[in-house]
């Protein structure tokens, strides 16, 4: 008996522990992720339109959940990203600005290259800055013309389609 109140306590000691650590881990997370955006723009969204490379005008529309997705083909962080904007593309509304990628044939093999096909507006830094997208990738979502989330850095596709789909639901 005597040991099993000790084997309990080095249990529970245990369990608390990484709890606490956890909780330490989560608020450095959280902390360096408030940071990061700290130059995002928040609010309203400011105005994006143009022709994209496929030749659509893209614009953002009220009352539509709209993906922006700021990148580079020069961006590691975006190489990981990308395929998931792109697959999200297929079910919902995608305006990426390509910042600082060359020129409009380049920015096209690029994307035929790694088969993406969510549309593509060239930046001429105006855009970028705008919107506070000064580091790469930088996402944000969009409804109502107010940015309803943002987020800087690799981003997962199943945590862009539950930020979006939380924005639908809030409609």
């Amino acid at each position: 008996m005597h040991e099993s109140f000790f084997t309990r306590f080095r249990q529970r000691a245990f369990w608390l522990k990484l709890t606490r650590d956890l909780l330490i881990i989560a608020i450095v997370v959280y902390g360096v992720s408030l940071f990061l955006q700290r130059d995002m723009v928040s609010g309203a969204a400011p105005v994006l339109s143009g022709e994209s490379l496929q030749g659509d005008t893209l614009t953002l529309h009220p009352h539509e959940t709209t993906l922006v997705y700021f990148w580079g083909t020069w961006c590691p962080a975006c190489k990981v990203t990308s395929p998931a904007v792109d697959a999200l593309s297929q079910e919902y509304n995608v305006i990426s600005v390509a910042v600082a990628s060359g020129t409009r044939h380049e920015v096209l093999d690029y994307m035929q290259a790694n088969h993406y096909n969510f549309p593509v507006i060239l930046d001429d830094a105006a855009a970028s800055n705008q919107w506070g997208a000064s580091g790469l990738p930088a996402i944000y979502i969009v409804r109502d013309g107010e940015v309803k989330f943002k987020t800087r850095g690799v981003t997962s596709q199943w945590g862009l389609e539950w930020r979006l789909w939380l924005t639908e639901l809030m409609g």
